[in-house]
């Protein structure tokens, strides 16, 4: 199957993109965990067990599993120009550490011959001592006697539904809250503009480097016409909303015509709208009951008027 149409929560699966968890779990250290999302330390080996049953589950009731680290990797087999651009993106996504050791990275990961090894390499981390292995004598080696990461680790790449999100044939590219999950989306930006089998076909309702925030975990198919999007604290931005929205109703081949915003409450506990608000049949859903009393819903409309209305509902 060719293309993107995901219009429900609920339908039967046919396809399905996933990560499994890597070595960028291993690379977390507990002095980076705030800074990387995560409250304690994952055990990579129990996180594959599961992850590898989930898939199986997946496999077993008719989808078909692809991988976000395959997809990339067969699109920089195909193209030695993509394979550099996408080294020297990657690079520059990853910080001022990584800029200022820019040539020196560049050298290294495109010394990385195996496209699948090297997309790999780019998710989990790439440290001082990968880099400079012999290396004595300079103030940085002599200083930081640790693993010091000139590229950081990004351990929350499981979460591939927040990277990008399907919205009936279009795809929202988003722009991640925290500068730390950032350079997530690039892989997705590469599958979608490059792989033979989207190239093309897939409309970017929304890309990176618009300035407002807004994740997928904020972004729910409710039905082929409505679209569900989160007020949250990480991410769903006000004007990333309405940015979204005028996007979608300016498709002639969307068929969305509506989009409600929630607004939730503003704590991590209530990081995303799937965390507190999911659908699981045509008419039924699971609700946290700690938004009940909160919540407040907004309609957007605009399909073919060329400006986008919004009105309170609750």
């Amino acid at each position: 199957m060719k293309g993107i149409c995901v219009r429900s929560e609920i339908n039967p699966l046919k396809k399905v993109l996933l990560h499994r968890p890597g070595r960028e779990l291993l690379n977390l250290t507990p002095d980076r965990l705030p800074e990387l999302l995560f409250d304690d330390i994952p055990f990579l080996k129990v996180a594959q067990q599961e992850h590898d049953a989930f898939a199986q589950i997946l496999r077993d009731n008719g989808a078909e599993v692809v991988y976000l680290e395959d997809l990339t990797a067969q699109v920089l087999a195909s193209d030695e120009v993509l394979r550099r651009q996408f080294v020297a993106e990657t690079i520059r996504r990853a910080g001022s550490t990584a800029m200022g050791y820019r040539a020196d990275l560049e050298r290294y990961l495109l010394d990385i011959q195996d496209p699948l090894c090297l997309v790999l390499k780019t998710m989990e981390g790439v440290s001082y001592q990968d880099v400079f292995p012999n290396e004595q004598g300079r103030l940085s080696s002599l200083v930081h006697t640790g693993v010091r990461f000139l590229m950081p680790p990004i351990p929350n790449l499981y979460f591939t539904r927040d990277p990008f999100a399907c919205i009936g044939r279009g795809v929202s590219l988003n722009h991640m809250f925290t500068a730390t999950r950032n350079r997530e989306t690039l892989y997705g930006d590469y599958v979608l503009r490059h792989h033979p089998d989207y190239a093309g076909q897939v409309p970017l309702y929304y890309t990176p480097d618009q300035y407002f925030c807004i994740e997928g975990g904020d972004i729910l198919n409710l039905s082929r016409r409505v679209l569900g999007v989160g007020i949250s604290q990480d991410a769903g931005s006000l004007e990333a909303i309405e940015q979204l929205a005028a996007t979608i109703f300016a498709d002639e081949a969307s068929e969305i015509d509506t989009v409600l915003a929630f607004e939730i409450p503003s704590t991590r506990a209530f990081m995303h709208l799937d965390t507190v608000f999911t659908q699981v049949d045509v008419d039924k859903f699971t609700v946290h009951p700690g938004i009940l009393g909160t919540l407040r819903i907004f309609e957007l409309t605009g399909r073919g008027q060329g400006n986008v209305t919004t009105r309170e509902v609750s």
